[in-house]
């Protein structure tokens, strides 16, 4: 095995999760400072925009998805020793991910003000999403290189580079939010229009930092593929992960939208108290991406080297750090709530509705939690199909028709919709981690076909038994949360 994997695969998980965390939180200030900018403006702003970001969200699932194929690909090279093909794994990830940059971008150009109307957005809410969108759409093929150019200092090991980059975009963003909205220092007052051009000119600055520092820093060599045949050759394991892995965030995006419009018949305030209790619940969110990630590159470069014992041990210590730091998070936002909600407005009926929120939440992200890291690594090991298509159906038929009956039908509202998305993230984390237990990730790897099949240790088994004993027991002990009436 060359020194450079060996270094990846036997680093700790801190070394390779706190950059990923920092740069999440990057990511995470962007969301929080486009939703204050917005505010400044008023909370329909807010409002409106929040309401379309899960189109938005549609295209950073399919770019997250193909960024984790590739890298996991890639990882899995590295792990096996195998870097003669490295070079063209990446070039192919690129075309990959520009294509279907540019195919998203000519959707949301076109048919922003159509996305809109079907969100059920009217007046002026509806003319400030579409604007956004339109905007914001004509750049996002810019964000799907970067996510392609990630995705290879990921694989390296080089997640530092990513957390630089994300700051270097967050900078930019805030500045040119700054600049644009109001109209400083000569700059013209765009608005809402000035939010969406300053994430595009955010992501263009950051992409040319992140090539600079392949190229020239790392000197990482990247080659596109000399043929069609070669490309098809190249990206089928790429695909492999990524197809039936896009099926679950997709699947997630998608019921998002439509709970969206019923959120959106329940009035601005519901709209709003939505979107601000998601950017506060997204320091949970961001921290078990960030493990779950540390543990994906850690899995993958293990399975490339069928260091398969030392692969499960990795998933279930990050386990335990991604649960017990998700209630911190959780807890934390709980308790100074109303300072929090205070930070996006002054509307005390959104601070209360919004307690009731992340009261619930306790139950979601700690799902979540599950969820997130070992479903990472069933992909990172190319074993996806069937926790995607468990996850497919559990959010169509369970979550989504759940979301109606408490949000709708009993009247609940946003917590009932609440409710329902935390059983959901419960329901799919516990079956991920069954799926593992049953050891036949260790068969889907790139390098499957020089691996001969085993049945799970007795230690994997003890402790996923473990896990799963400890999930029960809290899933056990959280009780519905009825809210108060409200008005």
């Amino acid at each position: 095995m060359p020194k450079s994997s060996q270094s990846v695969a036997d680093r700790s998980l801190f070394s390779l999760t706190w950059p990923i965390f920092i740069d999440l939180f990057f990511i995470f200030m962007i969301n929080v400072t486009d939703a204050w900018f917005l505010s400044r403006i008023s909370d329909s702003a807010a409002a409106s925009i929040g309401a379309i970001m899960p189109i938005l969200g549609i295209a950073f699932a399919l770019y997250s998805t193909l960024h984790q194929g590739g890298s996991s690909v890639a990882a899995q090279r590295i792990g096996a020793g195998d870097h003669s093909k490295l070079a063209t794994t990446y070039g192919v990830l690129f075309v990959i991910l520009l294509f279907v940059g540019i195919l998203l971008t000519i959707l949301m150009t076109l048919f922003a003000t159509d996305f809109t109307q079907w969100m059920g957005l009217k007046d002026d809410m509806a003319g400030m999403a579409s604007i956004y969108l339109h905007t914001i759409g004509m750049g996002t093929w810019v964000l799907a290189i970067r996510f392609a150019a990630a995705a290879v200092l990921t694989s390296q090991g080089k997640t530092h580079w990513n957390m630089w980059s994300t700051a270097v975009m967050t900078v930019v963003n805030i500045l040119f939010n700054y600049l644009l909205i109001d109209g400083k220092f000569g700059f013209p007052a765009l608005g809402v229009q000035g939010v969406a051009y300053a994430s595009v000119t955010a992501w263009v600055i950051s992409l040319c930092f992140t090539l600079t520092i392949i190229a020239k820093h790392l000197k990482i060599k990247i080659s596109l593929p000399s043929s069609w045949t070669f490309f098809k050759k190249d990206a089928a394991p790429i695909l492999k992960i990524a197809t039936p892995s896009v099926l679950e965030p997709m699947s997630w995006q998608f019921t998002q939208i439509l709970m969206t419009v019923m959120v959106v018949t329940m009035g601005e305030l519901a709209l709003a108290t939505r979107i601000y209790s998601f950017n506060l619940l997204f320091t949970a969110i961001l921290y078990g991406f960030a493990i779950s990630s540390g543990v994906q590159i850690k899995v993958a470069h293990y399975i490339g080297a069928k260091r398969f014992e030392d692969a499960h041990n990795q998933l279930m210590s990050g386990i335990k750090l991604g649960i017990v730091g998700a209630m911190f998070f959780v807890f934390v936002l709980l308790i100074f709530s109303d300072h929090w909600f205070a930070m996006f407005t002054s509307n005390t009926d959104i601070w209360a509705m919004g307690k009731l929120i992340l009261l619930v939440a306790i139950v979601g992200e700690f799902g979540r939690s599950f969820n997130l890291i070992v479903g990472a690594s069933l992909r990172a090991s190319g074993d996806a199909k069937y926790v995607s298509t468990a996850g497919f159906i559990i959010m169509w038929f369970i979550a989504l028709p759940l979301a109606w009956l408490f949000g709708l039908h009993f009247a609940y509202g946003l917590v009932g919709i609440w409710v329902a998305t935390s059983i959901d993230e419960c329901m799919r984390g516990f079956i991920a981690l069954k799926r593992w237990q049953t050891g036949k990730w260790r068969t889907k790897g790139v390098y499957a076909e020089e691996v001969p099949i085993h049945e799970p240790s007795i230690n994997e088994s003890i402790d996923c038994q473990e896990a799963n004993d400890c999930q029960e027991a809290l899933l056990n002990d959280a009780t519905f949360i009825e809210p108060k009436e409200s008005e």
